[in-house]
């Protein structure tokens, strides 16, 4: 089981008919789709209004999943997304996929791993985090 506490942005995923393969639960690579949507809206929570993202922000360099128990079509999940590590350049964000039970538990289904680096868009460079972003991250976190 998953320790919950851990997380303090989690959001519900509603999984839809074609996420659903031949085996009848949904698809691994779903799971990116909704880690995905995961890290948007953290971004979008967190860091609001400090990043234009025309100009500037993230890009996904690493990525990888541990596949737990598997996620059928009417299972309630959540996405629970958090920063583990703040670099430099780079940021390490931990994603958890877990599933409600009928006894209200919350089973860890699958986690997984992501690395973003800071980005210049316009320059297509990467860049140092910015003090703000550092700020409403570790703020948000708790350290």
């Amino acid at each position: 089981m998953i320790r919950f506490e851990e997380y303090r942005h989690c959001i519900p995923v509603q999984i839809r008919f074609v996420d659903i393969d031949r085996l009848n639960h949904v698809n691994n690579a779903c799971y990116l789709n909704y880690f995905e949507l995961g890290r948007v809206r953290y971004f979008n929570q967190i860091l609001g209004g400090l990043i234009n993202w025309e100009l500037e922000g993230f890009i996904l360099a690493r990525t990888e999943i541990d596949h737990i128990i598997p996620v059928l079509l009417n299972d309630e999940i959540y996405c629970c997304t958090r920063v583990i590590k703040l670099g430099t350049k780079s940021i390490t964000i931990q994603n958890s996929i877990v599933k409600k039970t009928d006894a209200g538990l919350l089973l860890e289904c699958a986690k997984g791993i992501g690395v973003l680096v800071a980005m210049d868009y316009k320059g297509n460079n990467s860049i140092e985090l910015p003090p703000n972003w550092r700020r409403a991250m570790s703020e948000f976190e708790g350290y």
